[in-house]
């Protein structure tokens, strides 16, 4: 019991930390932005965040871990609940499509900081994406087994299934005047297009 509520303070004290964070870098820009800044927004003194964080790369990698945690979370549940695959795409692109915007500020400022930095740009896909396309490329094998989507190479299937997702957050962050105010449009369509894309065709199947 001890050691879970210690589990516990740490894991609050972390998320202090990255919250505060997260405001400073959004404000102004991960490069200007120092620990002691973020410490002074947590209230904390700036040595504390060294007992949490090795420093503001990691600190930077903890703000996308949480910004991408919701995906492998609906994959497992998808997984444990034996969603059918229509149900999975609508749910799971509108979760994506709605943490995209609601955090749009801060993707703007920590996504070109990690795709400048080749050091950062691996430990975050070594941390973060690497294991959740393991968990995508598992659940698709269990489709394919079922005959939910075409036999294909599930590595493929699970990128391929991220990458309209990934290419939506690049034209908002280039500032697409057309994607930025139909968002909710492109929520719509995005399930439909993924579903023609990765759906078993009944047609073929006869």
């Amino acid at each position: 019991m001890r050691d879970t509520f210690q589990e516990q303070l740490i894991q609050a004290r972390r998320n202090l930390i990255i919250d505060a964070a997260i405001e400073v870098i959004s404000e102004q820009g991960f490069q200007r932005t120092t620990i002691k800044q973020i410490a002074s927004k947590a209230g904390i003194a700036d040595g504390t965040i060294y007992n949490y964080f090795k420093n503001k790369d990691g600190i930077l990698t903890a703000i996308i871990a949480r910004l991408s945690e919701g995906e492998a979370e609906d994959v497992n549940a998808a997984e444990a609940e034996q969603v059918d695959f229509e149900t999975f795409i609508s749910t799971f692109v509108s979760n994506r499509m709605a943490e995209m915007d609601s955090s749009f500020q801060t993707l703007k400022v920590v996504l070109p900081e990690m795709i400048m930095d080749a050091d950062l740009s691996t430990q975050v896909y070594e941390q973060i994406y690497a294991p959740m396309f393991s968990v995508m490329e598992q659940y698709f094998e269990e489709l394919i087994a079922l005959g939910q989507i075409d036999a294909v190479d599930p590595a493929l299937a699970a990128r391929l299934f991220a990458s309209p997702l990934l290419g939506m957050m690049m034209l908002r962050l280039l500032d697409d005047e057309h994607v930025a105010t139909n968002w909710a449009l492109y929520t719509e369509a995005l399930p439909e297009f993924l579903l023609k894309a990765l759906h078993k065709d009944e047609k073929s199947a006869e």
